[in-house]
C-alpha cells in the first residue's frame, strides 16, 4: 500500500511540473512578444510602422543608419580613386563609378544625391543628413 501511495503521489506531482513548465514557458513567449513584436493592432501607435516601437524595430532602424554611412564611405573612395586616375575630374553620376554599392540609401529608397561638379554624395534621408 505504501508504495501505491508514493507512485500516485509521484504521479500527481509530475501533472503539476508539468503544468508550471508550461506557464512558465508561456509567460517567456508573451515577454519576448512584447520586446519584439508587439505592436499592437495595424495602424495603431508606434506600431502601425514596420518594426516602430520595439526594441527590435530600433536595432534595425540603426543598423540601416550604420549601413548608409558606410556605404556612403565607399561611394565616397570611389568617387576619390575615380578623381586620382582621371586627373582630378569627377564622374559624371554614381552609376559611371561601377563601385559594386547600393547606390540608395537602405533605410528610406531615396537615391544618394550627388554634385558632379564638387564630387559630394550625401543622403536624403531625414536624420542621415550629417552622413
Amino acid at each position: 500500500m505504501g508504495w501505491s501511495l508514493r507512485w500516485a503521489w509521484r504521479e500527481a506531482q509530475r501533472g503539476y511540473l508539468t503544468l508550471i513548465g508550461l506557464l512558465v514557458v508561456i509567460v517567456i513567449i508573451g515577454i519576448l512578444f512584447s520586446f519584439y513584436g508587439g505592436g499592437g493592432p495595424a495602424g495603431s501607435g508606434a506600431g502601425s510602422q514596420p518594426g516602430g516601437g520595439t526594441v527590435l524595430g530600433g536595432a534595425m532602424s540603426r543598423a540601416r543608419g550604420v549601413t548608409c554611412r558606410n556605404n556612403l564611405q565607399q561611394v565616397r573612395v570611389a568617387i576619390s580613386t575615380y578623381s586620382g586616375l582621371n586627373e582630378g575630374s569627377f564622374p559624371a553620376s554614381l552609376e559611371a563609378l561601377q563601385a559594386g554599392v547600393p547606390l540608395q540609401c537602405p533605410e528610406g529608397g531615396e537615391p544618394y544625391q550627388y554634385d558632379a561638379t564638387t564630387g559630394q554624395v550625401h543622403c536624403l534621408h531625414a536624420g542621415h543628413e550629417r552622413f
